[in-house]
């Protein structure tokens, strides 16, 4: 049977993997009752992601060395910015004829930090030295802006 803190960690992620494909399909939408349909369920999936991880954390944060807290704390309070960029986010769509380019910018800040996120875990569960883990982390930010950018000039050429 599994424990609290194994289950809060697997439906952390499960929660972080459905937001990033559902954010990934909100920049693709055109249509703006469905954007704004795929945007609440974004930021549900944030609110699980954020949720489970603090039960995580709480979980065995008695067990764990005083800088792994700090950093564990820091990712808690950049989950709750994530879910403030969401919700901002959300009211640019309920705009009519709403800012495209800054629901780009609000999604596209979250999937950037999720797939930072999941490169990061990945290079630390194969057991990468720290320095690797640093590289892959900025090459990670690099990429996702990249991607962000690569889009918000589709949108524009679409619009054009």
């Amino acid at each position: 049977m599994l424990d609290l803190h194994t289950l809060s960690i697997v439906i952390h992620a499960l929660s972080a993997t459905g937001a990033f494909i559902v954010g990934i399909v909100l920049l693709f939408q055109s249509n703006t009752l469905r954007q704004l349909q795929l945007g609440v369920a974004f930021l549900v999936l944030l609110i699980l992601m954020e949720v489970f991880l603090i039960i995580a954390i709480l979980s065995h944060m008695t067990s764990l060395p005083g800088i792994t807290q700090i950093i564990f704390g820091g990712l808690a309070i950049l989950g709750l910015y994530m879910i403030w960029r969401a919700v901002q986010a959300l009211l640019v769509l309920q705009e009519q004829g709403g800012n495209q380019l800054a629901v780009i910018d609000h999604i596209g800040f979250n999937l950037i930090a999720l797939f930072d996120g999941f490169a990061i875990i990945s290079a630390i569960d194969l057991q990468a030295p720290g320095w690797l883990v640093a590289v892959i982390a900025v090459g990670a930010v690099v990429i996702g802006i990249y991607a962000i950018n690569v889009r918000k000039k589709m949108l524009t050429t679409e619009n054009t």
